[in-house]
Formats: C-alpha cells, sequence, structure tokens
C-alpha cells in the first residue's frame, strides 16, 4: 500500500513540475487543461480525496462536458487518492483504462560521491524546446508554442539540460525541478541514433547532482512502465517505485 501523505506530496510536485494553463475544481477532483499540449498529465482529470464519492455519475457528466467546451476529451487519471468507487463507476460504465506508470524516488545522498559528467544547464527556453524537438526527430506531438508555454510557466528552479547543446544534433535532453527539498526529473530523452551509449545516465546522474547542491535531498520522476530499458536504467541508479498511475478513457463507439 502506497503511503497516501507521500503521494500527496508527489502529486503536489507533479502539478508544480507540470503545469496545467487552466485549473478548476468539481469537489475535490482537480480539472486540469493545456489546450494544443499533447501530454495527458496536463490535460486530465484528477481525483485527489479517496472518501469523495458523492454524485459520481452527475459529477462525470458536468466534467465532461467542460472539457467538451474547450474542445477536448475527458481523462481520468487513478491514483491511490482515487476513489474505488469512481474506478468502479468508470470500469461499469464504458471506460478503459490505459497508460500505466510507475512514480519513483531515490534519497540524493546516494550522489554525494558519484563520479560522472558534470553539466551546467541551460535556461533559454527556446534553446531547450529546439532540443526536445531535435532529440524526438522533429516529430513531437506537441507544438513548440504549446511547449514553450509549459516549460515557461515553471515556478521552481529548473535546470534545463542538454547533451551535445553545441552541436547541431542535440544527443539527450532532461528537465530538472528543483522545487524545496524534491528534485522531479522530466522530460529525459535520449536521440534514437545515440541509444545504448549511456547517455540517459549521464545525463540523469548530472541532473539530480545538480539538484543535490542546491539542497534537494529527495529525487523523482515517472516513467511507464512498458519502458523497460528506462525502468533498467532508474533501477541501476537506485530509484524505487513508491506508487503507480494509470489513465481512464471512455471507450469510442
Amino acid at each position: 500500500m502506497a503511503s497516501l501523505p507521500a503521494v500527496r506530496r508527489l502529486e503536489a510536485a507533479g502539478f508544480r513540475a507540470w503545469p496545467a494553463e487552466t485549473v478548476e475544481y468539481e469537489g475535490s477532483w482537480q480539472k486540469r487543461l493545456t489546450p494544443g499540449h499533447a501530454t495527458r498529465r496536463a490535460n486530465c482529470l484528477v481525483p485527489l480525496d479517496p472518501g469523495d464519492t458523492r454524485d459520481i455519475g452527475e459529477r462525470i457528466d458536468r466534467v465532461e462536458a467542460w472539457y467538451q467546451a474547450a474542445g477536448a476529451s475527458l481523462v481520468v487519471k487513478q491514483t491511490p487518492l482515487c476513489p474505488p468507487q469512481l474506478i468502479e463507476w468508470l470500469g461499469k460504465n464504458g471506460w478503459r483504462s490505459e497508460g500505466d506508470v510507475s512514480v519513483q524516488t531515490v534519497t540524493l545522498s546516494d550522489y554525494a560521491q558519484v563520479t560522472g559528467l558534470d553539466m551546467i544547464p541551460s535556461h533559454d527556453v527556446a534553446r531547450f524546446v529546439d532540443a526536445c524537438i531535435a532529440v524526438e526527430g522533429g516529430k513531437s506531438r506537441t507544438p513548440r508554442a504549446a511547449m514553450e508555454r509549459l516549460f515557461g510557466a515553471l515556478q521552481p528552479e529548473t535546470g534545463m539540460f542538454i547533451l551535445g547543446e553545441t552541436s547541431d544534433h542535440p544527443k539527450a535532453v532532461a528537465l530538472c525541478v528543483h522545487d524545496g527539498d524534491l528534485a522531479g526529473l522530466q522530460q529525459v530523452a535520449v536521440a534514437a541514433e545515440e541509444r545504448r551509449q549511456g547517455l540517459g545516465r549521464q545525463i540523469t546522474v548530472a541532473a539530480l547532482k545538480w539538484a543535490r547542491l542546491r539542497g534537494a535531498v529527495t529525487g523523482w520522476l515517472q516513467v511507464e512502465t512498458a519502458n523497460a530499458a528506462a525502468l533498467a536504467l532508474y533501477a541501476e541508479l537506485g530509484f524505487k517505485e513508491t506508487y503507480r498511475y494509470c489513465y481512464w478513457r471512455r471507450e469510442k463507439a
């Protein structure tokens, strides 16, 4: 069983590390909306109280209408904070789960003497977005302008790491959000032609060392459970799972 206080803390850190443009509430259910951005994290309903179970069907109808009015589809995020009654209702009413994600943490004191590449992060959002798109082979699902808005909206101290920044073809990217005693790793990616050379490990260690020097105590990240290579890397680096989440989407008729 996941510790609910730990889940609440990491979910709150996740909201700050991946902000939505619009946030509203239906009771304790958080409605997150970011037009133009493809990620579910910035466009989903997040129930935050296991005891908030009143009028589930009516409230889902209202929330679904709210998303439809904004030109978006409703996606429900299931974490350990989600009421079991809501998940049961979704399962009985034509919804299906997808995208199992592991939320993992590591103690950053383990990185006190770690050898590896020391990197100075960029704080240039436009340059980092260019590198992200290049690493993805120029095929990002999210338009450039939406990426710039999201990264530019980050309030905690943020390091934007780029391997191969001075070349025409960046090799890897990582975003590290230093938020009090937490350091959240986001947007970790290695160019397809540069994989299996240890670059993911290099940039991850560099980002964590940077955050630790600024007072972070715990590193955290989110990784899809289908990504075996990333899971193996993070296990090697000492990350351990704290909880999992997934998404629910209405099945198409």
